[in-house]
């Protein structure tokens, strides 16, 4: 005789089907990203297969700049998956005779921050100090000051020392301040020295105890997106902390 399956029994099975088309789903949905076609395009160039992509930037970078990548979008398709990204020239920072700044002894200055308090480098000998060159009008140097406000809030507890030179008048500093905060030791007027050290802006040294400029860099990196490994205009400081704790002598090369 036929006897009728418990409502129990019921839940079960049906529990184990849907977990099978779930499963068949996901596997489907595995299967299509490893046939889909991954492309690179910026707003002018071609279509770019990764390994193209990463051919044409290194062609294109030299000594004095590199060229860098930032994603700006992402378009899926059928067949297709494609990075819509934008390249930028990112030049190495120099001094006025085109030397590199890193590995330079830190030229002398003696100058006074916004207080009129007297900044020099007799005063910073023995001290790692990390100097942002940087201008009231600088689009990229304003970018970056929340997170360099979180790299000085970070070693507040340190002797790390943080200044941002700038040939701006003491007067556009304080105007501009009215509307940005900025919590670095800020070095207004120092027009000779800025025209001495670069002509690209921002650009954040990192000096150690010795008075040598360890690492110069032109931008803080962009994080990178986990999918693509491109850059996705999203600020990471990481490389900025590293460079900080190697110059405070907390970590080696």
């Amino acid at each position: 005789m036929f006897q009728p399956v418990e409502m129990k029994n019921l839940s079960k099975i049906f529990i184990l089907l849907s977990f099978c088309v779930l499963f068949q789903q996901a596997k489907g949905q595995d299967n299509k990203s490893d046939t889909q076609k991954i492309y690179f395009k910026s707003a002018r160039g071609p279509y770019w297969k990764k390994s193209q992509l990463d051919s044409f930037l290194l062609s294109k970078s030299y000594n004095r700049y590199k060229l860098v990548t930032r994603l700006t979008g992402k378009e899926e398709h059928h067949d297709s998956l494609i990075y819509r990204i934008d390249i930028i020239m990112d030049p190495a920072p120099v001094d006025d005779n085109n030397k590199p700044l890193a590995g330079q002894q830190l030229p002398a200055f003696d100058l006074q921050d916004l207080a009129g308090n007297e900044v020099n480098t007799e005063t910073l000998k023995g001290k790692p100090v990390v100097i942002n060159f940087w201008f009231t009008s600088c689009a990229p140097c304003i970018s970056e000051m929340r997170a360099l406000n979180v790299l000085r809030e970070k070693y507040k507890n340190s002797d790390v020392v943080f200044l941002a030179i700038t040939f701006d008048k003491k007067n556009s500093v304080l105007n501009f301040l009215k509307k940005h905060f900025f919590n670095f030791t800020i070095v207004p007027d120092a027009v000779s020295y800025c025209y001495h050290m670069t002509s690209i802006y921002p650009i954040t040294l990192f000096v150690d105890r010795k008075g040598v400029i360890r690492f110069a860099e032109h931008l803080i990196p962009s994080s990178r997106d986990p999918e693509s490994s491109l850059s996705t205009g999203y600020l990471d400081i990481s490389s900025f902390e590293k460079n900080i704790d190697l110059i405070m002598g907390n970590e080696k090369n």
